[in-house]
């Protein structure tokens, strides 16, 4: 009888580990196929898929490069799926560690390789949508609402760390740069990621010498969006952005001719009597302080130089056709380099 009961405890302890074995295996292998996260730090290969390559083929390929852990078990998602004959041919960027779902829903998209979008320092909205619109297939319409005043964006972290105000929109807000979208990137990928990137960039500048005269980050983007404008050097910047927060210390008109073009949409250097009289808070020759918001969007070292400004003794500056700068210290002096350098 003994004997038996023995059986019996053994039978039931060898069905309990079995059991729990199986369990744990289930919750594992779910946990690979839909819940699984790849590292924070994961840097996304290139997987080429051929037309015609079969299942087993492309398991094994994602399983030879690490992006995923088991060439069997991805065969077995994507059969018991009915996900087999879905997968695209192409070109894909993959993270390694993701789960198996994700992967599977990257595969059937079918990326056509990837596209290379510059955005230059100091492109407004507007220009930066022109360079979209033409590589990507994104709509105008569609652009335009996303980086408008009531884009769903106005939740994005950077807009609290800027403290934005509501009535602009993300001008000034979208970091320029050289960036690589899928073919079929949504615009909410693009104006996403440029946000992204822009925020980055604020956390890493050095802050430790902010200007008494800026209060926000906001602030500092719409000067730095002003030097983008102004001048190309980023000497020259360090230098201007001096002047400009010495004209805000002491109520002085930035008279900008980059705020007032950007009312009129001309890109002249040296605007219009008729121009200057333009109601507008954007213009800086007859509002002083800042404009209500940027007037492009700055790149790091318009920022840099804003937070990190060149002393100096100038009030005035001028732009040559040649792009030098020339500075002076009273009006007199600057009146008589525009009848020197702008004739």
């Amino acid at each position: 009888m003994n004997r038996y009961i023995g059986w019996f405890v053994g039978l039931m302890g060898f069905l309990l580990v079995t059991s729990a074995f199986i369990v744990f295996f289930v919750l594992f292998q779910s946990y690979r196929f839909w819940l699984q996260d790849a590292p924070e730090d994961a840097v996304a290969l290139t997987v080429e898929i051929d037309p015609g390559t079969s299942l087993s083929s492309i398991a094994q390929t994602l399983d030879e490069q690490g992006i995923i852990a088991s060439a069997f078990w991805f065969k077995v998602y994507a059969a018991v799926g009915g996900y087999a004959k879905t997968i695209q041919s192409g070109t894909f960027e993959l993270p390694p560690g993701e789960d198996y779902a994700t992967i599977v829903r990257a595969l059937q998209r079918g990326y056509q390789g990837e596209v290379t979008i510059t955005i230059p320092e100091g492109y407004t909205i507007a220009q930066i949508g022109d360079v979209v619109t033409t590589q990507l297939t994104i709509s105008q319409a569609d652009w335009d609402w996303l980086t408008g005043m009531d884009s769903t964006f106005e939740a994005h972290d950077i807009m609290r760390l800027a403290e934005k105000p509501e009535h602009v929109d993300l001008e000034g807000y979208l970091f320029p740069d050289t960036y690589r979208f899928f073919a079929d990137a949504s615009v909410e990928d693009v104006v996403g990621r440029l946000l992204d990137e822009m925020e980055t960039v604020l956390l890493e500048v050095d802050t430790s010498d902010w200007p008494d005269e800026l209060e926000t980050y906001h602030d500092v983007l719409t000067l730095a969006s002003i030097l983008e404008r102004e001048v190309q050097d980023s000497d020259d910047m360090a230098m201007v952005a001096d002047i400009f927060l010495k004209r805000l210390a002491i109520g002085m008109p930035l008279q900008a001719d980059s705020t007032v073009n950007y009312v009129t949409g001309g890109d002249s250097p040296a605007i219009s009597l008729d121009d200057r009289d333009i109601d507008s808070l954007y213009n800086t020759y007859r509002y002083a302080g800042l404009p209500p918001g940027p007037i492009s969007n700055p790149g790091r070292e318009a920022i840099s130089a804003v937070l990190n400004a060149t002393s100096n003794d100038y009030y005035y500056f001028l732009t040559t056709p040649e792009g030098e700068v020339i500075y002076a210290v009273t009006h007199d002096q600057h009146v008589q380099n525009k009848a020197l350098y702008l004739r």
